[in-house]
C-alpha cells in the first residue's frame, strides 16, 4: 500500500502533467514565412526561474558525474528547446503558458520533435544535448575542448550500470590493499585496528608493522579499523633574510577546525556542595587525545562515569544517580594548533643536512623534514566560545586564538627573526614549491560510529612520527616506481603558458608549480597512478571500453579533491575541492584526502555514487517541481507539502546524440541548411578560460585515451589557438577583438547551417556590459537580427532597479533569426519612434508577467530585447547624423535611456534625438559642474558607459578624484588650436559654438558655421536651446542663447536641403 508521501508525489505528478504523452505542433523552418514559435513570442520566465533557483542547489545527477565550468540550469534549456520548437498559439498571450503546461510532459513517445535537427556549437558540459535528446530531437554537439567532448560523450553513452559497479569493485579490490598501509591509524583512546592475513586467516599481533609487508603480498592482507580521512598540511615560508632561512608555517589563525556537537545531558545538583552542573552521557570531543581547555563562561559539566556515576566538577564528589530521559544540547568546540609548532623550524638539521618538503625535493631531505616537524606538533581543543586568550593545560603556554603567522595579506612573519615577508617572493626565490609539513589528521573509527559516540565516529589527532613514517614510506615507493611500472600513468608535462596559470595569483609557476605533477604530493601521485593503471588494464580483464571510459571520466572528477589545491573549510567541517573558485589558487593549508576512506568528500565512494546516481537518472530522469510555482496550479495540494520542491518523472530517458570535437568556425561535417535550431551558451569574454582550466583534467585523461583517440587526445595540451575567449596572455594586443572575431566566425558558421527560418537562441551571463556588447556586435555582423530577450536569474536575487542606475545580474536568453534582407538606412530619431511603438505592443504580455510577480528590472530586459530587434534589423544603417552609423554600444545606451520609465521625471530631458552618449553625459551631470569619482561611477553602473568615455571626448577631466565638466570657451579654443579638426559629434559642435559666443572669446561664431570642418549636426539647434535653459552656470546659458540666435540666422540663409538627406528631414519636428 502506498505511503502518504508516495500518494502526495503521485498527486504532484498529476497536477503538473508529468509523463503525459503530448505532440505539440511545430513549424517548417525551411519556410521563410512560417508562423512564429513560442520562444519568439513569450517565455515562462517566472516558473522557470523558480525551478532554476532550486536546481542550482540540487542539480540533476547526470551533471554531477563530471566537472564543467559555468553549467547553465537544465530547466532553462529544456524550456528553451520546447519553446523554440513549438508553434505559438493564435492568442500570443498564451504562448508562455503553453510551454510551461508541457514542461513536465513526455515529448519523446509521440515523436513530435523527432524530425527536428538541433545543434549546440559550444556544448561545454552537454546540457543542451541531454535535454534535447530527452525531448526526442536529433541532437548534434560540438566543442573545441577535448575534455568537454569526453564529458558529453559519457553523459550520452548507454553503459551497463552493473558492469560499471563490477569494475569499480575490481579497482578498489586491487588498489586499496596497495595503499592501506599508508592510511591506517590508531583511533582515539588507544583503539587499534586489525590486520588479517587472508590465505591463513591469521590475525596479526598488536605490534605488527604493515609498512613491512612486501608490495606483491599486500593483496593478501585485509585491514579493519580506524583509518585516516584527511591529512592537514601547512606551507612554510622559507625566510630569505641572510643568515636565517628559518621556515615558518603560513597560517592566518591557529584555529584549524570548529564544530558544534550534540550530546545527551541531564541537569543535576551535587548532593554534597549543592552546586548545579550538567551530566553529559559522552565526552563532546573532536580530538579526544589532545589537551582540553574549557572556556571560562562554559556551563559546568561532568561526563558520566559508568563505574563511579556523576562526578561533581565543583567539589569532586562522586555519586551513582538515577537519570531520566535526558535532553540533547549543543557544545561548541574549536581545535587549535599550538604556538610551539607555529614557531616553525630551521632550514637544516643538527648535522647541517638540508630539510625538504617541496615537490621537487628528494625522499631523504623530506623524511628529515617530516620527522622534525612531527616531533614538535601539539594541538589544543577548546570547549565553548573562543575567548580572547587560551592556556594549554600541558605546556601552560597562553596565546591568542586569532593570532597566526600572517600579520597582513600574502605575508608571514618569520618565527625566528620576526621579519615580515611576502609569501610569493620568498617561495619564488627557492625555485620550488613552498615546503609542506603536516600537523593533523582527521580519522574515522567504525566502532566509535557504531557505538553512537559524538562526531559520528570521526576524530582529529596530531600528526605524529608514525604518520610521518607512513607518508615517507609512500614517498619512497613512488620514487622507486614512477619511472618503472608506473611511468605511463602520471603527467610529466609543464604548465603551458596561459592567463589563468601565469597572469593570475602572481603566476602559478612562481609558486613552484611548474609541472602538473607538482600539484600533487607523492602519496597522491602513487594512488592516482595505481588507479589509472588498473583502469587501463581493465579492457584486458574483459571490461568493455564504454565501461572503462565511464569510470575514467568520473574518476578524473575526483582528482580535483585529491591534489594540493584542495583545502578545508573549518566552519563547515568539510573539504573543498580544487576549482571551487574556477582558478589555480595555491593554498597555504591544503588538505590531502584518503581516496578509499569510507567517509569524506570526493573519495572512491563518491565516484561510485556519482556514477550510479547519474546512470540511474539517465534511464529514468526526474524533474524538479517548485512548491512555490505549484501554488498557482494546485494551491490546496501545495499546502500539504513540506520543503521547497518535489520530484516527478516524465519517463523520457536520455538518448544518443552526435558529438564532435573541433572549432565551431568550421563544421564541415554538417550540411548547409540542415539545422532547425541552434541552442547554445557561448563563452563569456575573458571570464573563464576553459582550455586552461581543462588542462588539469586533460593531462590525466590523455594518458589513457591518446591511443584510442589520437586526433583528440594526441596533443600535449588542449587546443587553444581557436578558443573564443578574450585571453590577454595569448592575444596581448587585442584580446577583446580576437574574442569578437572568433565568435563572429562561429555565428557565421551557424548561419550557414541553419535553415532559412531557423532559430539561433543562446543564454549569456550579464554582469558586465562590454563582453555583452561584443557578443551582440558579433551576432549582428554574422547576419542575424534579434527577436526577443528574456531574463533568467541564476540566483535568488530580486531586483527593482532601472538600467543605468543599478547592475542586475542574470542570464539573458537571446532569440535570433537570420537576416534575409539587406538592412535599410534609418535615422536614430525614426528608430526611436518605431522602437517605442514596438515596445508598447508588448504591454499586454508585460502586464501578465507583472501580475505573476516578475520584478520590474526583469520586465525592462524584455523591453530592451524588443527595442534591439528594430536596431538589429537595420544594423549598420542606423544613422545618428549624416554618414555616421550608430554602434551597438550607442544603441544600447540610447535604448536604455528610452525604456527607463522613471528617468528624469518632472524634468525636461535633453533632446531625445541627441546622440545617446550626449544624453547620458547631460543627464549624468544634470546641471552640476563637478562630481566625485565614486558618485559618477555609481551613477553610470549598468549604463554601458564609463567616466573614461566622457574624458576621452574632452567633455570633462579628472583631478584628485573629482570630475569637472569642460568650459565651453576652453573647448572652443582647444579646437581652434588643433587646426580645426573635423567636428561630427553633436555635443562637440554645441560646446565649440557656445564657447565662441562667450564675451572676449576672439572666435567668430558665424565664420565657424561656414567652416568645412563644421557641418552642423541635425540636432545642434535643439541641443543649443536645451543648454540655454539647463547649462550649469549663467555664463554658459547666456552664451548658448547667443549661439541659438546665430545658428537660426545662419540657417535662414541656407538653401533648401537636397532630397538625398531626406533620411533626417523629419527629425526637426520630433526634437
Amino acid at each position: 500500500m502506498a505511503t502518504k508521501k508516495e500518494l502526495l508525489a503521485q498527486e504532484v505528478a498529476k497536477a503538473v502533467g508529468a509523463g503525459k504523452t503530448v505532440a505539440l505542433e511545430t513549424v517548417d523552418f525551411n519556410d521563410p514565412n512560417r508562423p512564429k514559435t513560442c520562444l519568439e513570442v513569450d517565455f515562462p520566465i517566472l516558473p522557470v526561474n523558480q525551478v532554476a533557483i532550486i536546481e542550482g542547489n540540487a542539480g540533476k545527477p547526470i551533471y554531477q558525474m563530471s566537472k564543467w565550468w559555468a553549467r547553465r540550469r537544465s530547466s532553462v534549456f529544456r524550456s528553451m528547446l520546447i519553446a523554440a520548437a513549438t508553434k505559438a498559439p493564435e492568442d500570443k498571450s498564451h504562448a508562455a503558458k503553453l510551454v510551461w503546461d508541457n514542461y513536465y510532459a513526455n515529448h519523446q513517445k509521440k515523436g513530435a520533435f523527432k524530425h527536428l535537427k538541433v545543434a549546440d556549437i559550444f556544448m561545454g558540459g552537454g546540457t543542451t544535448l541531454v535535454e534535447g535528446s530527452r525531448l526526442g530531437m536529433q541532437m548534434v554537439g560540438n566543442d573545441l575542448n577535448p575534455v568537454a567532448w569526453f564529458v558529453v560523450k559519457q553523459e550520452l553513452a548507454n553503459v551497463d550500470l552493473e558492469q560499471v559497479k563490477k569494475l569499480l569493485a575490481d579497482i578498489e579490490a586491487e588498489v586499496k590493499p596497495q595503499i592501506m598501509p599508508y592510511y591506517y591509524c590508531d583511533g582515539p583512546e588507544g583503539e587499534k585496528g586489525t590486520w588479517t592475513h587472508l590465505p591463513t586467516k591469521k590475525v596479526m599481533p598488536a605490534d605488527f608493522d604493515p609498512l613491512t609487508i612486501p608490495r606483491d603480498e599486500r593483496k593478501d592482507y585485509r585491514y579493519e579499523g580506524p583509518e585516516i580521512i584527511y591529512t592537514f598540511w601547512a606551507k612554510h615560508g622559507p625566510c630569505q633574510v641572510t643568515g636565517c632561512g628559518h621556515r615558518t608555517p603560513i597560517m592566518s589563525s591557529p584555529v584549524m577546525a570548529v564544530k558544534t556537537i550534540s550530546v545527551k545531558h541531564w541537569e543535576h545538583t551535587c548532593s554534597k556542595c549543592g552546586d548545579d552542573f550538567h551530566i553529559e552521557e559522552e565526552a563532546a570531543r573532536m580530538a579526544p587525545d589532545v589537551p582540553l581547555y574549557v572556556a571560562p563562561d562554559e556551563y559546568p559539566y561532568s561526563v558520566l562515569d559508568r563505574r563511579r556515576g556523576a562526578i561533581c566538577p565543583h567539589c569532586g564528589h562522586a555519586a551513582m544517580v538515577n537519570l531520566g530521559k535526558g535532553k540533547n544540547k549543543k557544545v561548541e568546540l574549536s581545535l587549535l594548533v599550538h604556538p610551539q609548532w607555529l614557531a616553525g623550524s630551521p632550514k637544516q638539521d643538527a648535522n647541517s643536512q638540508p630539510y625538504g618538503g617541496s615537490a621537487q625535493d628528494d625522499v631523504a631531505a623530506t623524511t628529515r623534514w617530516d620527522s622534525e616537524r612531527a616531533s614538535k606538533i601539539r594541538l589544543l581543543e577548546v570547549r565553548g566560545l573562543l575567548p580572547d586568550e587560551v592556556t594549554c593545560p600541558e605546556t601552560k603556554v597562553t596565546f591568542k586564538p586569532e593570532v597566526g603567522t600572517v600579520p597582513k595579506r600574502s605575508n608571514y612573519a618569520c618565527g625566528a627573526c620576526g621579519t615580515v615577508q611576502d609569501v610569493l617572493a620568498t617561495v619564488k626565490a627557492t625555485g620550488k614549491t613552498g615546503p609542506m609539513a603536516a600537523y593533523a589528521v582527521q580519522g574515522y573509527a567504525p566502532k566509535r560510529d557504531a557505538a553512537g559516540k559524538p562526531y559520528s565516529g570521526r576524530f582529529f589527532a596530531a600528526y605524529g612520527t608514525a604518520h610521518a613514517q607512513q607518508y615517507d614510506t609512500a614517498f619512497a615507493e613512488w620514487e622507486a616506481r614512477k619511472d618503472d611500472d608506473l611511468k605511463d600513468y602520471w603527467p610529466r608535462s609543464e604548465l603551458p603558458y596561459g592567463f589563468m596559470t601565469h597572469h593570475l595569483q602572481g603566476g602559478v609557476p612562481n609558486h613552484g608549480f611548474t609541472h602538473w605533477w607538482t600539484m600533487f604530493n607523492p602519496r597522491q601521485l602513487l594512488v592516482h597512478a595505481l588507479v589509472l593503471k588498473a583502469l587501463t588494464d581493465a579492457e584486458r580483464r574483459g571490461f568493455g571500453q564504454d565501461v572503462v571510459e565511464a569510470v575514467l571520466g568520473t574518476y578524473v572528477q575526483a582528482i580535483r579533491y585529491h591534489c594540493t589545491f584542495a583545502f578545508y573549510q573549518a566552519d563547515y567541517d568539510k573539504l573543498i575541492p580544487h576549482f571551487s573558485n574556477n582558478n589555480y589558487h595555491p593554498k597555504n593549508t591544503p588538505v590531502e584526502g584518503n581516496l578509499f576512506s569510507p567517509v569524506g568528500a570526493g573519495g572512491f565512494n563518491a565516484v561510485r555514487n556519482w556514477l550510479e546516481d547519474g546512470l540511474t537518472w539517465k534511464s529514468d530522469p526526474w524533474e524538479i517541481v517548485s512548491i512555490e510555482a505549484l501554488k498557482n496550479r494546485a494551491p490546496v495540494l501545495a499546502e500539504q507539502l513540506n520543503g521547497k520542491s518535489e520530484k516527478v518523472y516524465p519517463g523520457d530517458p536520455v538518448l544518443d546524440a552526435a558529438v564532435y570535437q573541433g572549432s565551431s568556425t568550421d563544421l564541415a561535417q554538417l550540411e548547409s541548411g540542415s539545422l532547425d535550431l541552434v541552442i547554445t551558451d557561448p563563452p563569456f569574454g575573458g571570464l573563464l578560460h576553459y582550455s586552461e582550466l581543462a588542462d588539469f583534467f586533460y593531462v590525466w585523461l590523455r594518458l589513457a585515451l591518446k591511443g584510442k583517440y589520437p586526433q583528440i587526445f594526441g596533443a600535449e595540451y588542449t587546443p587553444k589557438s581557436l578558443e573564443a575567449v578574450a585571453n590577454r596572455a595569448r592575444e596581448p594586443e587585442d584580446p577583446d577583438g580576437f574574442y569578437q572575431r572568433l565568435l563572429t566566425q562561429c555565428w557565421r558558421e551557424a548561419h550557414r547551417l541553419l535553415k532559412p527560418s531557423g532559430i539561433l537562441a543562446f543564454t549569456f551571463h550579464h554582469s558586465e556590459d562590454e563582453p555583452w556588447v561584443a557578443v551582440l556586435e558579433s551576432l549582428f555582423d554574422a547576419g542575424y537580427y534579434l527577436e526577443a530577450t528574456y531574463p533568467i536569474r541564476s540566483d535568488e536575487t530580486k531586483g527593482e532597479g532601472e538600467f543605468g542606475s543599478k547592475t542586475i545580474e542574470y542570464d539573458i536568453i537571446h532569440v535570433c533569426r537570420k537576416r534575409t534582407e539587406e538592412p535599410k538606412p534609418v535615422s536614430w530619431s525614426r528608430m526611436r519612434r518605431e522602437v517605442m511603438a514596438d515596445v508598447r505592443q508588448l504591454q499586454g504580455m508585460l502586464e501578465n508577467h507583472a501580475k505573476e510577480g516578475l520584478p520590474a528590472a526583469d520586465i525592462q530586459v524584455i523591453r530592451r530585447g524588443k527595442a534591439l530587434e528594430y536596431f538589429s534589423r537595420h544594423y549598420g544603417k542606423v544613422y545618428v547624423d549624416e554618414g555616421r552609423a550608430m554602434s551597438v554600444r550607442e544603441a544600447l545606451l540610447g535604448i536604455n535611456q528610452l525604456i527607463d520609465e522613471d528617468a528624469d521625471k518632472g524634468k525636461e530631458p535633453p533632446p531625445v534625438n541627441a546622440e545617446p552618449m550626449t544624453r547620458q553625459f547631460l543627464r549624468t551631470f544634470d546641471g552640476k559642474t563637478e562630481m566625485p569619482r565614486d558618485q559618477l561611477q555609481k551613477f553610470l553602473k549598468g549604463s554601458i558607459t564609463t567616466p573614461d568615455d566622457f574624458v576621452q571626448r574632452g567633455w570633462c577631466s579628472e583631478k584628485r578624484k573629482i570630475f569637472t565638466i569642460a568650459e565651453p570657451l576652453d573647448f572652443a579654443r582647444d579646437w581652434q588650436g588643433k587646426h580645426r579638426r573635423k567636428l561630427t559629434a553633436d555635443l562637440d559642435q554645441a560646446l565649440v559654438l557656445i564657447g565662441a559666443c562667450f564675451d572676449g572669446s576672439g572666435i567668430n561664431a558665424s565664420d565657424m558655421l561656414k567652416n568645412d570642418n563644421f557641418k552642423p549636426h541635425v540636432v545642434l539647434k535643439p541641443l543649443l536651446e536645451w543648454l540655454s535653459q539647463h547649462a550649469a552656470n549663467t555664463a554658459t546659458r547666456n552664451a548658448a542663447s547667443r549661439a541659438v540666435s546665430i545658428f537660426t540666422g545662419w540657417a535662414a540663409t541656407q538653401a533648401p536641403k537636397p532630397k538625398q538627406v531626406s533620411l533626417f528631414e523629419d527629425d526637426e519636428e520630433c526634437a
